[in-house]
């Protein structure tokens, strides 16, 4: 079958670049059966409906203890949400913004919106208002959720200039405080209602098929404009069903959602780990994460090159505060660095050495993220070799991805037993990569997005081009 010519190449989106040896594989071959099964994104809150799980997430409360949300409570909230949305006369294809922290409205909201065939824009809550005006206009929303009330004066500001008939608050206000906003609140089941399964709301929400926009995805404009990248159910579906693919998730794991969920990269894990059973715990503020990490105690840990780097600096900071903490520090790093090949392959060094140093020091590192973590992955940015090196020398082997908004968003990724530091593993059994003549990374697959908002169609089935160095 003739390849495709390249329709246009690929200008913005995360780019986690790696080693040039992993991206020379042409064409992978068909889908294996290990696929998670999803058909649209709504099988993921299905997924988690079944599943029926006490624990589904973790929301922290006004004292700062963490409180579980069962699978029924999320589905009542949902069903709840969705049959405000149809009140309000919103209908399939209808566009429905989101400016707020990682919070559990957040997720019931996506569902929501989701389940009725809408389309929700998601808009980092750190734009400007004059930012989020035009994104709002450009996407025609008609309702936009806030958060806080420093969101909601943002969008109140520049209401004038969108197409916005109402505004949604989460966070509780005062009749009085001159919001023309609705309470989220007023939105959810009373006490113990809603917990039953509704027929007429989930013949909706299997109704959505494949082909049809779930989301409307804003790049960050670092080479340009923001552009919508519309990415339809299928889009997510067909890449939730292999990017974990191997990493073997237990009863009662949990992870920590911190990344923002304004970007494709969190939601993808978010809907990852609820297809398959793993707690979310959602985390407002980044300032907040190494308390949520020592409470939470998260089995699997996502993050950013950053915040890795920060982990590193605090270690190594808190050790140059004793002479004796800095030479333990950097002779337990060295016994590591000489077991470092048995640690990236997945095989626990044996020798009293590397124990001594295990337990004296670098069991403080693994502490750092909890003390429970099994699995640390990394996106978003290149991880670097001096930092991957480090934290394998302290026992940890983080598994590093590749991906764009534009691919839904994982293209490769790390596994266990086929691990290589400094890459980002093979790409994933449903997608198809080639190395062009002038250096681009070219990709294929069901991920690919439809297009660009204004600009649809036209995609479909052809092969994106990403530069690699």
């Amino acid at each position: 079958m003739p390849i495709p010519p390249v329709l246009g190449r690929v200008e913005s989106g995360p780019a986690w670049r790696a080693n040039l040896s992993v991206t020379t594989t042409a064409i992978h071959p068909a889908p294996q059966l290990e696929s998670l099964g999803l058909v649209t994104a709504n099988d993921v809150f299905f997924r988690l409906v079944e599943l029926d799980r006490a624990e589904a997430m973790l929301q922290q409360d006004a004292e700062g203890f963490w409180q579980p949300i069962s699978a029924r409570e999320i589905y009542a909230r949902v069903r709840s949400l969705a049959d405000a949305l149809l009140g309000w006369g919103i209908a399939k294809g209808d566009r429905v913004a989101i400016l707020a922290e990682n919070r559990w409205e957040w997720a019931v909201m996506d569902f929501a919106v989701l389940a009725i065939g809408a389309v929700d824009v998601p808009i980092y809550p750190t734009q400007r208002a004059e930012q989020t005006a035009v994104l709002l206009a450009d996407s025609g929303s008609r309702i936009a959720f806030v958060s806080t009330r420093e969101q909601y004066d943002k969008v109140a500001s520049v209401r004038g200039q969108t197409h916005l008939e109402r505004i949604v608050l989460m966070d509780s206000f005062a009749s009085d405080a001159g919001v023309d906003a609705v309470a989220f609140s007023l939105l959810m089941p009373r006490g113990g209602e809603g917990f039953e399964r509704e027929a007429e709301f989930e013949r909706r929400a299997r109704e959505v098929r494949p082909e049809e926009l779930a989301t409307i995805i804003y790049t960050s404009g670092t080479t340009g404009e923001p552009k919508g990248v519309m990415l339809s159910h299928g889009n997510i579906a067909s890449n939730l069903n292999y990017s974990t693919v191997g990493i073997n998730f237990r009863e009662g794991d949990r992870c920590i959602s911190f990344l923002p969920l304004s970007h494709i990269t969190a939601r993808h894990l978010d809907s990852a780990l609820f297809a398959q059973g793993v707690t979310v715990a959602h985390c407002a503020s980044f300032d907040k994460l190494p308390a949520a990490m020592g409470t939470v105690q998260p089995s699997v840990f996502v993050g950013v090159p950053r915040v890795y780097e920060k982990v590193r600096q605090e270690v190594e900071r808190r050790a140059s505060q004793s002479p004796v903490k800095k030479r333990l520090l950097r002779w337990a790093i060295g016994v590591g660095h000489r077991h470092r090949e048995s640690i990236l392959n997945d095989r626990l060094p044996k020798s009293a050495v590397w124990r001594l140093a295990a337990k004296l020091v670098l069991s403080k590192v693994h502490g750092a993220f909890g003390g429970k973590t099994r699995y640390f992955l990394a996106g978003g940015a290149p991880l670097g070799m001096d930092t991957a090196g480090w934290f394998a020398d302290a026992g940890l082997r983080i598994l590093e991805g590749y991906g764009l908004t534009e691919t839904s968003p994982v293209i490769a990724i790390n596994k266990l037993g086929a691990y290589r530091i400094g890459s980002v593993g093979k790409p994933l059994p449903n997608i198809e990569c080639r190395l062009a003549g002038d250096g681009e990374l070219e990709v294929r697959g069901a991920v690919g997005f439809s297009g660009v908002l204004a600009e649809a169609g036209g995609y479909a089935g052809v092969f994106y081009r990403r530069r690699l160095v």
